[in-house]
């Protein structure tokens, strides 16, 4: 017999135990419904008969008027889904000796209401007639549909939240009709909205700066404001530029908490103005941190960081990240400064980091400086760079080398359209990269290098047969064009496996071997597919198959296989993943922990 997880065993413990100390309600009276499904339990909720079936404070010469009202209550509820020739009975029938009365409400539904015709006006400025057609495609109640009052009446909120968003503001509903023909089933709606004039963005209030400039939030604006309440110009306020500005502003670096809102109180208390005031709300960052974190990973072993923030270097806004990397295969020590990001998106960010990596019998110290120039747009980042890289390799079976170096100019793009950074259920991620080097330009030996990887994730829906789960694919793919790789510095080569990337085999195990050791090659290509199902609250069960292979040539590559089972814990952090997996080139077995997914 299968065994529950500790988690769900104590939540059936604790279910059954609350079962029994919780003696059950007895009802005041039997109580039956028959009508369509989708009728019953709005029957059951919003009826008075419903709600106080098993009501302690019940008096039974009640009953009648219960009986009374419910024949109003449940009309209305047939009527607003749809069922306007529907009839209605409600009936009592009293108890017999030692029992219950007994009520029972029969609906007998008839044909459907169904919408024969929709219209609808718009009367306002050019902009606003644009936007009739995605006004219609938004409408719940297309013609063909079921007529339901509740959606005729989210349909008509809907319309004007549409248009206050796009800058008409002050759009009202001056005509509204939905005529419903019981004898044929039929109901014919039409509306006719009055937009207003469309209104600019106007000033922008900014509140909780004390440590930061202004300058930072308004470099962030994506809009032009129109000058005082009624100036001319200015960009039509649109809430998603909103959404936009919050966004910036989270992602900044400056600030915990972000409020951006438009202050509609004061467009409804001055009927001639023309603009929206826009109130943005800040909660600031320290200007200074230091961290320290623990971690372990079955990659790279147990892991220290200690490090040191500072938000405001030289009072310009500029950010500095530091720090000292502490783990089984890699010595880090690194330093980065980051310009505030501008209302383009662009900043610019210089580095240096020097590293010792050693993995697979090759040990590498790196010495790495970078400027470089890059641009975040919502959900792109775009980064160009010039880095000078410095290595001297050891390997068991070779002497020491006298070192590489490379002049690199690279270009990197990353998109991340996902419905949640952390533990995402649906979307994708693409990230690619194009860089080189020229032999005699700062460089060992001339070189171009691509590299890509995307990651899909498909939510599989509830009613299918797999219930509710979730699908991960993953391609990766690499190609370095030179003569040989000799002398170019490993950070332009490949290596694969792992927990991120070919489960079964030891982290970075495949590539090319060379004196003793697994080295980097010129071409990468791997794929995975993975299937999580809930197994309860929180946790998935996973099953995956991975391959793929590096080499120093594609004559030289040999795909490689690696499959699995594992569970997923989705902790605040991210999810936590715990893999068994069988390499079937190495005939061996491995166990793979790692928190969260490497985009």
């Amino acid at each position: 017999m299968a065994r529950l997880p500790a988690a769900a065993f104590a939540v059936v413990v604790l279910v059954a135990a609350l079962a029994f100390a919780t003696p059950a309600l007895a009802a005041n009276y039997e109580l039956e419904i028959d009508a369509p499904d989708e009728l019953v339990a709005p029957l059951r909720e919003r009826t008075l008969l419903g709600r106080w079936l098993a009501e302690p404070g019940f008096d039974r010469d009640q009953l009648p008027l219960f009986v009374e009202r419910a024949k109003d209550e449940a009309a209305a509820i047939v009527r607003a889904a749809g069922y306007f020739s529907g009839r209605v009975t409600v009936s009592l029938d009293e108890p017999r000796a030692g029992g219950l009365p007994r009520v029972r409400i029969a609906v007998d539904a008839g044909a459907r209401t169904t919408v024969n015709r929709f219209e609808l006006a718009v009367d306002g400025p050019s902009p606003a007639q644009s936007m009739r057609e995605a006004l219609v495609a938004r409408w719940p109640l297309p013609e063909g549909s079921f007529f339901r009052t509740a959606e005729w009446e989210q349909g008509k909120r809907l319309l004007l939240d549409i248009l206050q968003q796009h800058g008409f503001v002050r759009a009202r509903i001056v005509e509204s009709r939905a005529e419903v023909d019981p004898r044929l089933t039929a109901a014919s709606l039409s509306l006719r909205i009055d937009t207003g004039p469309q209104l600019a963005f106007g000033p922008t209030t900014i509140r909780g700066l004390e440590r930061y400039d202004r300058s930072i939030v308004e470099a962030l604006v994506p809009w032009t404001a129109a000058e005082g309440e009624r100036g001319a110009g200015g960009d039509p306020y649109s809430f998603d530029q909103l959404l936009v500005l919050q966004a910036r502003l989270r992602a900044s670096g400056y600030f915990d908490g972000v409020s951006v809102l438009p202050d509609l109180a004061a467009v409804e208390a001055d009927p001639a103005r023309t603009t929206v005031p826009v109130r943005v709300d800040l909660t600031e960052r320290k200007t200074q941190r230091a961290m320290f974190g623990i971690g372990y990973s079955s990659d790279e072993g147990a892991r220290g960081l200690l490090g040191y923030e500072h938000r405001d270097l030289f009072d310009r806004g500029w950010q500095l990240e530091s720090g000292v990397l502490w783990q089984s295969v890699r010595r880090r020590v690194f330093a980065s400064v980051r310009t505030p990001q501008q209302a383009s998106g662009h900043y610019y960010q210089a580095g240096a980091r020097v590293e010792r990596f050693d993995v697979q019998g090759e040990l590498t110290d790196k010495r790495t400086l970078f400027v470089g120039q890059g641009k975040h747009a919502e959900d792109t980042e775009i980064f160009v760079s010039l880095q000078y890289q410095l290595e001297q390799r050891t390997l068991p079976l070779a002497p020491a080398d006298d070192g590489r170096r490379a002049l690199t100019l690279g270009y990197a793009w990353n998109r991340r359209r996902l419905d949640s950074p952390i533990d995402p259920r649906s979307g994708y991620s693409i990230s690619a990269q194009l860089s080189g080097a020229a032999r005699g330009l700062g460089s060992d030996r001339s070189f171009a290098r691509l590299y890509t990887r995307m990651m899909r994730f498909w939510p599989i829906p509830r009613q299918s047969p797999l219930g509710d789960g979730l699908l991960v694919g993953l391609v990766e793919a690499g190609y370095v064009l030179a003569t040989s790789r000799q002398d170019i510095p490993s950070e332009n080569l490949f290596r694969t496996g792992g927990t991120q990337s070919i489960r079964g085999y030891e982290y970075l195990s495949l590539g090319v071997p060379e004196a003793g050791a697994i080295v980097g090659g010129r071409v990468l290509a791997l794929a995975s597919l993975e299937y999580q199902h809930p197994i309860a609250p929180n946790w998935y069960g996973a099953a995956f198959v991975d391959v793929g292979d590096a080499a120093d040539r594609w004559v030289d590559y040999r795909a490689v296989w690696g499959y699995g089972a594992g569970v997923r814990w989705r902790s605040p952090i991210g999810p936590v993943n715990l893999d068994l997996a069988y390499g079937e080139a190495v005939k061996r077995w491995r166990l793979h922990l790692s928190v969260g997914y490497a985009f």
